[in-house]
């Protein structure tokens, strides 16, 4: 059906599986959820953003962004930040408007508004692993101590590829763990409530605007204030709300998405063979 959303674990298997990869990704999956209630109300809660987008930089195929936990202050947001090696959806939408995946115009306001307490001195970026054991035991921990040592009282996670939404969801659940409430904004539903988290707002938007259409200020406002009300309502983990917004005009691309079609497959496979060979490269040169 038109509007049932993106199964991406199944669409990331299948089109690995045309690039020549063997052997199935295990997605990380989680029964028991942790859940931290909020210590104080939301309008005197402040609030930490979290991203899986890249700093600005002279970045390119042969000189990747390094995999590392990193932050920025919010009064020097840069006006976008590095998206081009991460696998959003191209043949639809753009990454332009640094509010579409980072809120902070948008939160900022409701701050002006006293529907917020406030924001911390500084937003913090996460590397996107495939390894659950790297987040896990390296980079959630590495943004707990930088959400505490900016006294945060609750933190958002906006991730971009399908991968992303995996990372959020390991870290989300070590922050539940200790005490400090979450909600992710994201649009890969089925990875989200597979890994389990606390508090999900689903918008079922192509994979680079979890936070709206980009230059939509008004429809991305309203997405982060009812992400902000889910934060103050919830009040068990698992808690998921689908937004009731369509993304505007194209309604084909949630089948185009990474959708492996018979006459691909031979471009995939050499494309895979490609990335196999340069990804060998690159760390024979990082050696």
């Amino acid at each position: 059906m038109e509007d049932t959303p993106v199964q991406y674990m199944e669409r990331t298997r299948r089109y690995y599986r045309a690039l020549g990869y063997e052997q199935d990704y295990r997605w990380a999956h989680h029964e028991d959820v942790p859940f931290a209630q909020l210590s104080k109300p939301i309008s005197e809660s402040r609030v930490t953003l979290i991203t899986t987008a890249n700093q600005p930089g002279p970045w390119s195929k042969e000189k990747p962004p390094k995999r590392q936990t990193w932050s920025n202050e919010i009064a020097t947001a840069p006006e976008s930040l590095y998206t081009q090696d991460l696998a959003w959806d191209k043949d639809t939408t753009h990454m332009r408007d640094r509010e579409s995946y980072l809120p902070i115009t948008a939160l900022t306001r409701l701050v002006e508004r006293r529907l917020l307490g406030g924001l911390t001195k500084s937003f913090h970026g996460v590397p996107t692993e495939y390894s659950h054991r790297l987040t896990i035991e390296n980079n959630a921990p590495e943004i707990l101590r930088r959400v505490v040592a900016e006294h945060a009282d609750v933190v958002i996670l906006v991730p971009i590829l399908p991968v992303c939404h995996q990372t959020v969801s390991l870290v989300s659940r070590h922050l539940e763990e200790n005490g400090i409430p979450t909600i992710i904004i994201g649009s890969a539903r089925d990875i989200i409530e597979h890994c389990g988290v606390a508090r999900f707002l689903f918008t079922d938007f192509p994979l680079g605007n979890p936070c709206g259409p980009p230059f939509q200020p008004e429809l991305q406002a309203g997405i982060i204030e009812q992400a902000i009300g889910i934060l103050e309502t919830a009040d068990s983990a698992r808690t998921t709300i689908a937004a009731a917004v369509k993304w505007p005009n194209d309604q084909n691309w949630r089948d185009r998405y990474n959708r492996v079609q018979p006459g691909d497959r031979a471009r995939l496979l050499a494309e895979g063979n490609a990335q196999r060979k340069w990804r060998a490269t690159l760390k024979q040169t990082h050696r």
